[in-house]
């Protein structure tokens, strides 16, 4: 059995995807290539003959951008690393995978749809940008209205046709760059019921999206609070549970010192702790800081009197795991029982919702 599995790992070990990209090349060459989702730089591209040859090992299927620069700002092609080879042919400018597994050419007519889904955004971007240098920024609110609304049935025509294509391709690896890039979008119940029978349902490159819907779980009404560990602005550990849960309403308020809006939501947030605090109301801070004195700073040049926790990591910390937090202001209300009763609180709504509850 020691020699079975270590034949199987020379055998995985060797497994490549090679990839060549023909056509007008064009200056400079793209020899770069990199993971789209970790931003890990692969093996570059060697030219001989006018074709560029990528050889990548291949030992978990995962989504990769050729490019002609290492900073990832010119950006060509996108292609599926599955062991299979693929071809890329340059013409006019323009990118697309010519050759290669069923994978690869689902992910060409996906990209290719999805574009034309998208077409009309260009020209009500075109119309706003008119409108804004015509009014001077001060766009009437009837046009800005019109504005919304085009833009919101674009979205929405987008998002259907990604799902869509998501459900045509239960059995080849296309939805791997979907969902990757999209599943906030699609809903939990959509994506947790399509990864239910997903071919590639496991693909480690995945892990992250079925981390995703365990966080925005996390955040639905009714959902029972999910502990989150770090430390206050005296070194000492603290929990979250520490305060959800303990018979108050308790607002949750993911924030940080550097975030714009996060400051510029502050004042209401202060003021509705204020107003309520007395009556079985409180706040805590994560912060989405990785540097403690500015955290310090920003909670003293605030007013911020209610408590704080951090595990100082940024982005890369506990609690943006654990509840799905992709942008800041984020807030969570949690009775008093532990479980949550909304989210995404901001400006009047925040007001208006702690009345429902505690101006009795």
């Amino acid at each position: 059995m020691t020699l079975l599995a270590a034949v199987c790992l020379v055998a995985c070990a060797e497994t490549k995807t090679e990839i060549k990209v023909v056509g007008d090349l064009g200056d400079p060459q793209p020899t770069f290539l990199y993971s789209m989702f970790d931003g890990k730089m692969l093996p570059e591209g060697q030219v001989a003959d006018g074709v560029v040859t990528f050889v990548v090992d291949t030992l978990e299927p995962t989504v990769a951008v050729i490019g002609r620069s290492a900073d990832r700002r010119n950006p060509l092609c996108t292609v599926i690393i599955d062991g299979s080879p693929i071809e890329v042919t340059i013409k006019n400018g323009e990118a697309t995978i010519t050759k290669g597994s069923e994978s690869n050419m689902a992910l060409t007519d996906a990209m290719e749809r999805v574009k034309v889904a998208s077409s009309p955004m260009e020209q009500l971007m075109k119309e706003y940008s008119e409108a804004h240098e015509k009014f001077k920024g001060e766009i009437p609110d009837s046009i800005m209205d019109g504005f919304n609304k085009r833009y919101d049935e674009i979205s929405e025509e987008v998002i259907a046709t990604q799902k869509q294509i998501i459900m045509e391709n239960k059995n080849n690896l296309a939805p791997l760059y979907l969902l990757r890039t999209g599943s906030d979008s699609y809903g939990v119940e959509f994506v947790e019921s399509f990864l239910k029978d997903y071919k590639y349902k496991d693909c480690k490159a995945l892990e992250p999206v079925v981390a995703s819907i365990s966080g925005e779980k996390n955040k639905q009404p009714g959902a029972s609070v999910v502990d989150f560990v770090g430390k206050d602005l005296n070194d000492q550990e603290c929990h979250l549970t520490d305060y959800v849960g303990k018979g108050k309403y308790v607002l949750v308020d993911f924030w940080a010192s550097w975030c714009g809006p996060c400051r510029a939501e502050m004042p209401n947030v202060k003021a509705n702790y204020e107003k309520y605090k007395d009556k079985g109301f409180e706040v805590v801070g994560i912060s989405f800081d990785n540097d403690k004195a500015a955290w310090e700073k920003g909670v003293k040049d605030l007013g911020i009197t209610w408590p704080q926790i951090s595990d100082l990591k940024g982005w890369e910390c506990a609690a943006s795991d654990l509840y799905n937090i992709k942008a800041i202001p984020a807030t969570l209300l949690y009775g008093p029982d532990g479980k949550v009763i909304k989210a995404n609180l901001r400006g009047e709504e925040l007001g208006k919702t702690l009345a429902e509850y505690l101006d009795k």
